[in-house]
Parts: C-alpha cells; sequence; structure tokens
C-alpha cells in the first residue's frame, strides 16, 4: 500500500482519495475508520448531555422503549431511536446484532457458537452480547469469518 500526503494551503477542505485495483474488505474498512475520524454522538447522563466520540462506543441497546448506549465505563440515554442511530451509522463499522441491539464491530475481541444457531459475542470491555440468529451470517460476513 502507498500512502501519498499532498499539503496545499489554498485547500478548503481535506480530501481523502483511495485509487485501488479493486473494492476490497479491506479498503472497506480503511473508508469507515476514514469515515469515523471526528464523529461524536450526543448521549444524556442525568441533567447532563454528553458529546462521546463515536469510536468510544461499545454498542446502542433499545430497552423499554428508552435508546442506550455504552462506552468501557459508562451508560448514557440516547434521544434517536435505533432505526435512527442504525441509517446513520450504515456506512461505519456498526451493525445490528439483535433486534435491540447495534454492536460496534471494531470493539469485538471474540466470538463463539451458542445454542439455537446464535452467537456470543465478547467485547473488550469483557461483556457478553447475543447475536440472534437472522444476524449471524451477515456479522460473520462483516467480521471476516
Amino acid at each position: 500500500m502507498k500512502i501519498t500526503i499532498v499539503e496545499d494551503p489554498s485547500a478548503s477542505e481535506t480530501e481523502v482519495s483511495i485509487v485501488c485495483a479493486k473494492m476490497t474488505d479491506e479498503i472497506k474498512n480503511i473508508v469507515s475508520s476514514i469515515s469515523a475520524v471526528g464523529l461524536s454522538f450526543a448521549g444524556r447522563k442525568g441533567n447532563e448531555i454528553f458529546i462521546v466520540p463515536i469510536g468510544d462506543i461499545f454498542y446502542f441497546e433499545s430497552v423499554d422503549g428508552n435508546i442506550f448506549f455504552y462506552t468501557e465505563n459508562e451508560t448514557y440515554e440516547a434521544e434517536a431511536r435505533l432505526y435512527q442511530i442504525e441509517e446513520s451509522l450504515k456506512n461505519l463499522k456498526f451493525s445490528r446484532i439483535s433486534k435491540t441491539v447495534i454492536a460496534n464491530l471494531d470493539k469485538m475481541l471474540s466470538i463463539k457458537k451458542a445454542e439455537n444457531s446464535r452467537l456470543v459475542a465478547t467485547l473488550a470491555n469483557k461483556e457478553k452480547l447475543v447475536v440472534s440468529r437472522q444476524y449471524v451470517t451477515e456479522i460473520k460476513k462483516r467480521l471476516g469469518v
């Protein structure tokens, strides 16, 4: 892989170009990582609203009609609905793993088979999430397994 950086003081914004013979999963991962730079998500904790970098979020979860997202040590409540969050993250390394959970695939340490054709994903903070049957194929594909 060759990387070229051109500094241009007259540039009005940063532009990233990728020249490749064929779009591969590796290139898709690079695009996803670049797209996530500088992105954040607002979440409420008590009476305060916090701006959390998207890369710090482990997963989003719907519980009794409320949407929460989790970092390594904190829990925040989101204002958006789960389908809206899924749409806003579609080009990033986030994926729906069940009807109520969207997970950050970069935070997954391992996956293993579970009963009823499901998977159990272990996250970097050692938390375990169940991948529902209907999402197993997509998750395996996105993780390259």
